[in-house]
């Protein structure tokens, strides 16, 4: 096991939250952008830009069998293309603050795949239900107003969560060969592929007269350099430093991060039912990680 200083393990520790509070507010980003651009010319310009700037860092090629770009083939259609779809998607008919409540409880669903691999002990399968059935009852809260009509933008985020949740099943399945740049690399690639498939299917409108405005450049330069890119870089470096565990803690605070963020940038509200759906979901996220 490798031994850091203090001072190291403090910058990493802060690299971890800086990183957090960048991909909290990627909903408002995204949600602003959504004023100008279709969701799926977010999502293309987005990937696209973020495959580039992957591709400069490590222009090496790496060969793949059948199988192998198979797997990436799913990771793509899974943790780019399903999860990011029906985010920004749902961000259309639902509020930043929903969507990024909602999309946090993905470990769940990665849990719960797991126990269908047998990849969890008993005991850990215990703490996953009580999670699961605590982060059910926050989003049953959060929405309890609205359930006689069925919030569209909050039932896209929860496939969303599930989508995720299947993309970080699957990372965990890729050979220790690929790198975690190449793996990206490659997910991002047949994200790419996907997204653009999609568009023309369903024949999305692309408006490049919104690319003379700098608001749309200024936000997709965030999320696809910064937010896709440099955080992504720095978020391996605070695990390689602190460990998965202490990092990954860190992702509790973004449905908090993103509240204020959506207040003070979108005016939305913060209602009653969200602050009890945010302390059962966070507490059942918890329980099913902690344990």
């Amino acid at each position: 096991m490798k031994l850091f200083s203090k001072d190291i393990k403090l910058k990493a520790h802060f690299i971890a939250f800086l990183t957090i509070f960048i991909w909290s507010i990627t909903f408002v980003q995204t949600k602003v952008l959504l004023n100008y651009l279709s969701a799926d010319e977010i999502l293309i310009d987005r990937f696209l830009l973020a495959l580039i700037f992957f591709w400069l860092i490590k222009p090496k090629f790496i060969s793949t069998t059948l199988k192998e770009e198979v797997l990436f083939l799913f990771l793509g259609l899974s943790g780019i293309f399903g999860y990011y779809s029906l985010e920004n998607y749902a961000l259309k008919y639902s509020t930043s603050i929903n969507v990024g409540l909602i999309v946090t409880t993905a470990p769940i669903f990665t849990a719960i795949i797991s126990i269908y691999t047998n990849r969890q002990s008993l005991q850990n399968i215990k703490f996953t239900i009580l999670g699961f059935l605590l982060v059910l009852f926050g989003l049953f809260a959060m929405d309890y107003n609205k359930i006689s009509q069925i919030n569209i933008g909050d039932l896209l985020a929860i496939f969303g969560s599930i989508s995720f949740g299947i993309y970080s099943y699957l990372l965990g399945l890729v050979p220790k060969k690929f790198d975690t740049i190449t793996t990206t690399k490659k997910s991002f690639l047949w994200g790419v592929i996907f997204l653009i498939i999609f568009s023309i299917v369903n024949k999305s409108q692309f408006h490049f007269s919104a690319y003379s405005n700098i608001k749309v450049w200024t936000n997709l330069i965030f999320l696809s350099f910064i937010a896709s890119g440099l955080c992504f870089l720095m978020w391996k470096w605070s695990i390689f430093i602190i460990g998965a565990r202490k990092t990954s803690n860190y992702i509790y605070l973004v449905p908090i991060i993103n509240a204020f963020a959506s207040v003070a940038i979108l005016n939305e509200v913060i209602t009653l039912n969200i602050v009890f759906a945010t302390i059962f979901i966070l507490i059942g996220l918890y329980i099913s990680q902690k344990y």
